[in-house]
């Protein structure tokens, strides 16, 4: 009875040794995820193009025209910078042909990226579907008025870009860099050659958008 009893110890303890051996050598996992991610949203307020009377420094001072001949009557530009950057008040009265009024400012790059042209748009006037549109006073023979109206002209010119007198779309490869300033020339005349009429008329000209964009 003792052998028996001794041996069901011994197998008990066999087994015991053996699940304590098991237990010995389990291993454990845990799985850990890194799921990373970004957003990018760039503040479009760093991109920025303004107007300037200087080429050193940003000033929105009254834009004094260059006029032919000096005795004429043009009027100073206004710079707003304010929303959509604007110069305004760009007006000459003629009285003959040969005559002109030429505006000199400057565009900034005040953003963080280099801008680049991409485009001169010459818009209708508000009074009619062209960008000039004449109107006579009193008695000025409509026939007269319109000759004289195709001797009036506006121009721009931007920096080494030839002079503009209609819109210009898809411009490549000119940049102005952070914290330059390039020069933009506008010129409105009457002809040397241009035709006369027989009384007072008025011309409404559209407005000129240049458009800048981060990528060329």
């Amino acid at each position: 009875m003792e052998n028996r009893g001794s041996r069901a110890i011994a197998v008990i303890a066999l087994c015991v040794a053996i699940v304590g051996v098991t237990l010995g050598f389990a291993a454990f996992s845990n799985v850990l995820n890194i799921q990373p991610s970004a957003s990018v949203a760039p503040d479009a307020s760093t991109f920025n193009v303004d107007f300037s009377s200087s080429d050193s420094a940003l000033e929105t001072n009254l834009v004094v025209p260059v006029k032919v001949p000096e005795e004429l009557v043009a009027s100073s530009a206004s710079i707003n910078n304010v929303g959509d950057p604007t110069i305004s008040n760009l007006s000459v009265s003629f009285t003959e042909p040969g005559q002109s009024a030429t505006y000199t400012f400057y565009t900034y790059n005040a953003g963080e990226y280099d801008a680049y042209l991409k485009s001169i748009t010459f818009a209708n006037a508000a009074s009619g579907d062209s960008f000039k549109v004449c109107t006579s006073e009193g008695s000025a023979d409509d026939g007269l008025v319109a000759a004289a109206c195709e001797d009036i002209s506006v121009s721009v010119t931007v920096g080494s870009l030839e002079e503009a007198t209609s819109s210009q779309a898809s411009i490549t490869g000119h940049s102005l860099a952070k914290g330059a300033y390039e020069e933009v020339v506008v010129k409105i005349e009457y002809a040397a050659d241009g035709a006369v009429a027989d009384g007072n008329f008025d011309v409404d000209f559209g407005d000129i958008t240049l458009t800048y964009s981060s990528v060329d």
